[in-house]
């Protein structure tokens, strides 16, 4: 058994832990990008909050708040560019996933030369950074936790996950209490994404028994707990579970990476700027059904987390039941769309095929069953 864990984010976990913003980034600079979406943080007042924590502990801020769904690699390099005309020498990235993401390629491009796409294709790219700051406000990507960061080409809707250590925050504050004013379809979107993540790095075959133990508590928790968030936005228990193992497969799809879920949704967010758990919804059952016979103890270990049920079922049983659970599960939460729901077009199909296996190498490569380019065009006409 040989593999690494390497854990350098310092993470806050808490009600209320939203409060120590100010005092990070006073440890890390004095005059701080504050990159956020384009309306939530300034519509639920988080945004007055932060800005008052910052100036009473003396730092300066500038605005960013640009940020699209899916981010463009052109919005990172605009944010790259404000960063360094203002000469902040911090970054605080306030949202969700796409926000953190935005956040880390702002703080990496900061301080590197020429365009965010010229670092995308690189096998090593450089480790300088301006340090971060990551407060999250949603449970799904689980940015927070890790070095990767996905962006959308304008030009070719590529939607390639860029991978490197200099896109770990320095420190992460993950408080339940921002959670509450998020939509219950919001919720359960992202929470999907959550629980993919912990799914996919489980079954995949880059596990590791570090990700063994993260994925199946989260799992749980996810199974347990998303269910009664998104019936009640306002339920703090369930949320400090819920983002706790969001966190957990943010760390883990770190170590692991995704699989052939994530690999096939990202062409469809690149090209119709869906929303990214929704997508996985719609491919998920019949993608893990494809792929459930090649790592049966890996989708046994899933369906023991999301049912104490089947005790009476050996381990291929136990396998293929894991799909049906995500079914049940995704009919539970509302997530239950086909591709043509969310406006996927037959013609378009070759297309995302070809670019699934152009630009999502290492999830295909991680995922327990290899998909052909031919599996792929058929699992995405069967999911339409």
């Amino acid at each position: 058994m040989t593999f690494t864990y390497s854990q350098p984010v310092k993470l806050c976990v808490g009600r209320g832990e939203v409060g120590r913003v100010g005092e990070e980034v006073a440890l890390l600079g004095n005059r701080v990008l504050l990159v956020t979406g384009k309306t939530s943080c300034r519509q639920t007042g988080l945004l007055t909050r932060l800005t008052d924590l910052l100036t009473q502990n003396g730092v300066r801020w500038v605005l960013f708040d640009s940020i699209e769904a899916n981010p463009l690699t052109t919005t990172i390099d605009d944010g790259a560019t404000l960063a360094r005309e203002q000469q902040c020498d911090v970054v605080l990235g306030v949202g969700g996933g796409s926000v953190m993401d935005a956040a880390k390629g702002i703080a990496f491009m900061a301080c590197n030369a020429g365009k965010l796409l010229d670092y995308l294709s690189q096998p090593a790219a450089p480790a300088t950074t301006l340090p971060l700051v990551l407060v999250t406000t949603t449970a799904g990507t689980g940015s927070e936790g890790n070095c990767v960061a996905v962006f959308t080409n304008p030009e070719t809707h590529d939607k390639p996950a860029f991978f490197s250590p200099a896109l770990y925050a320095r420190t992460a504050i993950v408080d339940p209490t921002l959670m509450v004013t998020q939509s219950p379809r919001m919720v359960a979107a992202t929470g999907f994404d959550a629980l993919s993540h912990n799914i996919e790095a489980r079954v995949g075959k880059f596990c590791n028994p570090m990700t063994e133990i993260m994925t199946e508590r989260a799992i749980r928790l996810l199974t347990t707990f998303l269910p009664r968030v998104c019936r009640d936005v306002t339920d703090l228990d369930a949320w400090d579970r819920v983002c706790w193992a969001n966190t957990l497969g943010g760390m883990a799809i770190g170590m692991s990476a995704c699989g052939l879920p994530h690999a096939m949704e990202h062409p469809l967010s690149g090209l119709y700027n869906i929303t990214h758990g929704e997508g996985l919804a719609a491919l998920y059952p019949e993608l893990m059904r494809f792929s459930c016979a090649e790592n049966v103890a890996g989708f046994a270990a899933v369906t023991c987390a999301m049912s104490d049920s089947v005790t009476h079922l050996n381990d291929t049983e136990r396998a293929r039941h894991s799909v049906y659970l995500v079914q049940r599960f995704l009919e539970n939460i509302g997530l239950t769309f086909t591709l043509r729901d969310l406006g996927v077009r037959e013609q378009d199909i070759p297309w995302l095929a070809d670019n699934c296996v152009q630009t999502m190498g290492v999830s295909l490569e991680q995922n327990p069953r290899w998909a052909s380019r031919q599996d792929i065009e058929a699992l995405y006409r069967t999911c339409l």
